[in-house]
């Protein structure tokens, strides 16, 4: 008699170990198969092959989030609290922030559109809102995956460390340099 099939949701917990504890090296299928004590042909049949896989984790990570989204006083405020809850969910899994293609920022898509309404209660058009809502998701997921990277590094030396808490802080500052440029054109274009 064939043994059940071994549920996705153990696998991919199991996965998700094994990525957060070795890395993206150590996430292979003869080792998650031997690990799960199933044979690599049930471990693809049930979630694919190793880009798949990956894939499946992304978006399962999303999915089980709840990003706090609350306005804030004013438009700013409530783009910079945005940008640092993005951040920290990226931060909660490091080497899986790594492994995320342009197609698994799709999974924030709603994230991404409740800022887009506040942008237009603030008066912003339509368009402007748009872009500079993608603009500060490109920021904020691109400078997570440097800061990730210099997080996780072996034996980071001084300097390295240095320079992760100056990335810790800059990014805080990028968002509002860009909001701010975003606000100028906004004034730019009423006048």
């Amino acid at each position: 008699m064939a043994r059940p099939l071994i549920p996705v949701e153990k696998i991919l917990d199991h996965a998700l170990a094994v990525l957060d504890s070795e890395g993206a090296e150590a996430l292979s299928a003869r080792r998650l198969a031997g690990d799960l004590e199933i044979s690599t042909r049930t471990l693809y049949q049930q979630v694919g092959n190793r880009d798949a896989l990956i894939r499946a984790l992304v978006a399962r990570h999303f999915s089980q989030l709840t990003f706090e989204f609350a306005e804030r006083s004013d438009w700013e405020s409530t783009a910079l609290h945005w940008c640092l809850t993005l951040r920290d969910t990226l931060r909660a899994h490091p080497f899986l922030t790594e492994l995320m293609s342009f197609d698994d920022r799709s999974v924030i898509i709603d994230y991404v559109n409740e800022l887009v309404k506040v942008a237009i209660r603030e008066g912003f058009p339509r368009t402007l809102a748009i872009e500079c809502c993608r603009t500060l998701v490109n920021v904020t997921v691109n400078h997570t995956i440097v800061e990730v990277r210099a997080l996780r590094m072996p034996n980071p030396s001084a300097e390295n460390v240095a320079e992760s808490i100056r990335m810790a802080r800059n990014l805080p500052m990028a968002i509002r340099w860009i909001l701010a440029g975003v606000r100028a054109e906004l004034a730019a274009e009423s006048s």
